[in-house]
């Protein structure tokens, strides 16, 4: 294998950072399921980051040697770096450095099997990369390659931030075009009489499961993350007007960015008539609760709080001594951070446990 897919997995911990285990761990599956073979981990607490490496320089040594003695050839950094603390970690330490957006990205681009997909990828990276590539080249380059004459005095990285923006100017309007395509068929569908279904929720809750379960689809179920990047469309079954609608999952701490680069999946969560949110009711409390903390804060940053909601609590094939606890805890959760009392309907895909209630509430709420 590639020495680059060896890699050394760090995160800095700061008062602000809750459930950091948690997350950690989640990252750690994150990076296994990019491809990643992780050989060494490594933490740091700071009460605030390092302005130039996020790290101490201390730190950083440790990270250098810890790499050189495990054979890495990456750095995969549960925190968003900035430009400048990105370059200096790869400046320091030698090595390629990606921080979780980057991991995020690369997860989605493994599973990417559409064109439209593929052009939301890659506007998520460019908005990411612009800033960091301006930066390096400039650092780097900018003083020894200071073209003469015609290129107006500009540095010689100039031309190539010039065609990455220009890149991504064309990705926008063709994302544009796209979304107005999904706007036009969305309203023609309601038009006609049809109610949209989305299913929502964090990732490796089941969703694809749920879906194939009341359509009778047999779309790819997967315990890798992400599989689901293009939205997919199906009647509920049983029924001739209600359009059940998989869509992307969650995760936690995720970027603005990438949630605005997939602008054309969130439409239909915007113009759903109601939203399944389903839940995975077997997880550990603190993991419960992180994923419910995190979906709640993607609802409020894309205004889907706001919207009718169902949620599911799915998975109850696992937990059949301990259901009600469990509902009863997830009840609890759910209202101390969206502040609702959610209709909740507990099923398990898997089993087809209690599907015919979920429909029965699909329909009575649409």
């Amino acid at each position: 294998m590639d020495p680059e897919y060896y890699a050394v997995v760090a995160m800095l911990v700061t008062p602000k950072i809750a459930d950091w285990k948690v997350k950690f761990s989640e990252f750690k599956e994150l990076t296994k399921a990019a491809g990643y073979i992780i050989v060494g981990e490594i933490s740091q607490f700071r009460q605030s980051p390092s302005s130039a490496f996020l790290f101490g320089k201390g730190k950083v040594e440790e990270i250098k040697r810890l790499a050189e003695e495990r054979g890495a050839g990456t750095i995969i950094v549960w925190n968003e770096l900035k430009s400048i603390q990105k370059l200096n970690l790869e400046r320091s330490i030698g090595l390629r450095v990606i921080d979780r957006y980057e991991l995020v990205l690369e997860v989605f681009q493994r599973n990417a099997g559409d064109k439209l997909s593929k052009m939301q990828i890659e506007l998520a990276y460019l908005e990411k990369l612009i800033p960091y590539f301006k930066l390096r080249e400039r650092v780097l380059h900018g003083s020894k390659d200071k073209p003469f004459f015609k290129a107006g005095g500009e540095y010689g990285w100039v031309p190539k931030v010039a065609w990455l923006r220009r890149r991504r100017s064309k990705l926008l309007k063709e994302i544009e075009a796209e979304l107005n395509k999904k706007v036009t068929e969305i309203k023609k569908r309601k038009d006609l009489g049809f109610k949209i279904v989305t299913i929502i929720g964090y990732y490796n809750a089941g969703k694809t499961s749920l879906f194939n379960a009341l359509t009778g689809e047999n779309k790819l179920v997967s315990p890798q993350p992400f599989t689901t990047l293009s939205s997919k469309y199906s009647r509920l079954r049983g029924t001739g007007n209600v359009l059940l609608v998989d869509t992307i999952g969650f995760a936690s701490d995720l970027n603005p960015k990438i949630i605005s680069s997939f602008r054309v999946n969130l439409e239909d969560m915007t113009e759903a008539h109601l939203l399944l949110w389903v839940i995975d009711i077997s997880e550990e409390d603190s993991i419960l609760e992180m994923k419910i903390k995190a979906t709640t804060e993607i609802l409020k940053k894309t205004g889907l709080l706001e919207k009718p909601v169902i949620v599911v609590a799915n998975k109850i094939d696992l937990v059949k001594n301990t259901l009600n606890t469990r509902l009863e805890f997830l009840k609890n959760t759910l209202y101390k951070y969206a502040g609702t009392e959610y209709k909740i309907v507990a099923v398990s895909a898997k089993t087809n446990t209690h599907l015919e209630d979920l429909i029965n509430t699909i329909l009575e709420a649409c």
